[in-house]
């Protein structure tokens, strides 16, 4: 790639790229160079270090992933919690890496990030709360969702796994109704009742949010 077109933009690019499909512990810059048929030096020229680059990649995802004009929509503030959780749910099956870097302070928080921010915290403030406690909601909800998707894309974040077969966890055998341990009293009402809304996750995503929301509106009445 000639000079002309090495570009920071071609640069986050290719990183994105590049951390999508191999994980963000593949990212270097000689491995983004080799992608751009560049020398890894010249990327320097554009991209002064590493954390530079994961700043501005975790800004990229958050410009691609916007959430929607709330203009003549008549939303909610929860119309406005579940659609994040729709937009940030797709961005972490497309972007798993970003939950890592968005829970990095140095890496969240780009110029694109507060905009998506702000547009939370200003559904929030309907409850009558203050613009402080408005963030603090928001961001308990994408804490909560980003915690959700851990658990469903931890497989693809795994470097080094021994097998390809997946032993069921604890949890997973009581639910079927055949402990692998001695079950805790408080856990016995569990003995094969059905695993499907507890470990569902896009079940647990929305049952979590709304318990949140509910106590979020609680909270605005005292």
């Amino acid at each position: 790639m000639t000079e002309a077109k090495l570009t920071r933009a071609a640069i986050v690019d290719a990183a994105i790229a590049l951390a999508d499909e191999s994980g963000i512990d593949a990212l270097s810059m000689r491995r983004i160079a080799e992608r751009m048929g560049a020398g890894a030096m010249s990327l320097y020229r554009h991209v002064p270090n590493k954390d530079t680059l994961l700043a501005a990649m975790t800004d990229e995802v958050s410009r691609r992933n916007p959430y929607p004009s709330p203009e003549g929509q008549g939303w909610t503030w929860r119309d406005r919690v579940r659609i994040a959780a729709e937009v940030d749910w797709r961005l972490y099956q497309e972007h798993p890496w970003v939950l890592f870097t968005f829970a990095v302070p140095r890496y969240n928080f780009g110029e694109n990030s507060l905009v998506v921010l702000s547009w939370l915290v200003e559904g929030f403030t309907e409850l009558g709360v203050s613009t402080r406690e408005a963030t603090r909601m928001s961001l308990a909800v994408w804490s909560y969702i980003a915690g959700v998707a851990l658990q469903h894309v931890s497989a693809r974040l795994l470097i080094d796994r021994d097998s390809d077969s997946e032993e069921r966890s604890g949890l997973t055998a009581l639910l079927e109704g055949a402990p692998r341990w001695s079950t805790p009293p408080a856990l016995t009402d569990l003995i094969g009742s059905g695993e499907s809304d507890l470990l569902d996750p896009e079940h647990l995503l929305d049952s979590g949010l709304t318990a949140l929301c509910d106590g979020f509106e609680a909270r605005a009445r005292k």
